[in-house]
């Protein structure tokens, strides 16, 4: 994961999802969800990096893989120290 440009290229010229976002998003959920810190992941939810959510709503895998997918990670967020990972 140590490229994150992915994270705000989603669409390519045609307006369509890139393999690499598409991937990075699953890679990224995966990550999340392996965490066993409850600081990071609780009860199957994982706080969500939505631009909307910010980081303070809880959601389960699926909701975020949706956030992420339809409308991509809040500005700036290319750092995930939210699920214990450290800067590039």
């Amino acid at each position: 994961m140590g490229d994150r440009y992915w994270m705000y290229h989603r669409l390519d010229d045609n307006g369509c999802y890139t393999d690499e976002f598409i991937n990075g998003v699953e890679s990224f959920l995966d990550y999340a969800f392996s965490q066993s810190n409850l600081e990071f992941c609780s009860r199957n939810q994982i706080k969500c990096p939505y631009s909307k959510c910010m980081n303070q709503e809880w959601h389960r895998r699926v909701t975020v893989q949706c956030h992420l997918t339809k409308k991509s990670f809040m500005s700036g967020y290319i750092v995930w120290l939210t699920y214990g990972k450290q800067p590039l």
